[in-house]
């Protein structure tokens, strides 16, 4: 069940970075998100109402909740939100790919959730180097001048502040359940986005169109609603740096994904450097299946 969920995740999530360039079209970034997440709240809410879940948080987590929403929705996705204008799918992805080893670095040396293992960063190091592999002929016909430098810098912030948020979710808020803990973050994220939105002006300048607003509409309900509840399942069992190898993962869905259904061309480089990924996650799965093995039964 639980590489089921992963695998459900890195499928959604590998569709998103495309959904995010077709929502542009017609959403300007932070309202675009803004707009995403509320409706991704409603989505919950409504499934939480009907199973008659309730959907408080103890008061004493609220200020790990707003933090968290902060670093999460305004910081990591309104920056992931406005760099993508100036970014390609293939460079966005390796910057966001720090993000497994900045996570593995908070966890351990900041929040000390989880002990050092060399072979968990290894294959950390090891997946880095694949999507390197894998996007290297984008990363190389990039110039990096102007916003896009200032965007490339904006996705490592990204990736850095997601690792924040998944630190601190595994060490203070686990106890919530995954889906109230999602709304609640969520509206808070919402309200942030929509802050710097109107500090921006950009509701003005929204122009509604079909495609856009499916793309809105499928990031809210499927990139957000249905995968960070998953996300956050699969945290309470899982360490925050493993869970976080699956920003290795979502770029492959959406190259071969363009080979399948696009006919774009697969090249050796790419299957080369997809077989370095899985090499790498496999290594941070091992050693959490090792951890497992090894912790004494209760009782012993």
């Amino acid at each position: 069940m639980k590489f089921f969920a992963f695998a459900i995740m890195a499928l959604i999530w590998g569709t998103t970075w495309v959904a995010i360039k077709y929502s542009l079209m017609g959403y300007p970034p932070f309202s675009g998100a803004m707009l995403r997440f509320i409706f991704a709240a409603f989505v919950l809410a409504v499934y939480a109402r009907a199973r008659r879940d309730p959907l408080t948080v103890p008061r004493g987590s609220l200020r790990f909740v707003i933090v968290t929403a902060i670093l999460l929705y305004v910081i990591d996705y309104g920056l992931i939100y406005w760099s993508e204008q100036y970014l390609n799918a293939g460079v966005t992805a390796i910057f966001f790919a720090a993000l497994p080893l900045a996570t593995a670095l908070v966890s351990t040396f900041i929040y000390r959730s989880e002990p050092f293992s060399f072979r968990r960063f290894a294959g950390i190091l090891v997946g880095l180097a694949g999507i390197v592999v894998v996007f290297l002929d984008q990363l190389l016909l990039t110039d990096f001048s102007g916003k896009v430098m200032i965007a490339s810098l904006g996705v490592l912030t990204a990736a850095v502040a997601a690792a924040f948020n998944a630190a601190i979710v595994k060490k203070y808020l686990t106890t919530i359940g995954t889906v109230s803990l999602t709304v609640h973050q969520l509206l808070w994220g919402a309200a942030g986005l929509a802050l710097i939105a109107v500090t921006r002006g950009e509701f003005a300048t929204i122009q509604y169109s079909t495609t856009a607003t499916i793309a809105l509409l499928y990031l809210g309900l499927a990139g957000t609603a249905v995968a960070f509840v998953l996300y956050y399942m699969l945290l309470k069992v899982m360490t925050a740096s493993t869970l976080s190898t699956i920003s290795y993962i979502t770029p492959l869905v959406a190259v071969f994904t363009g080979g399948l259904l696009l006919g774009e061309s697969i090249t050796v480089r790419a299957i080369v450097g997809t077989l370095t990924i899985f090499l790498g996650v496999a290594i941070t799965q091992f050693s959490h299946l090792a951890s497992l093995v090894r912790r004494p039964a209760v009782g012993a």
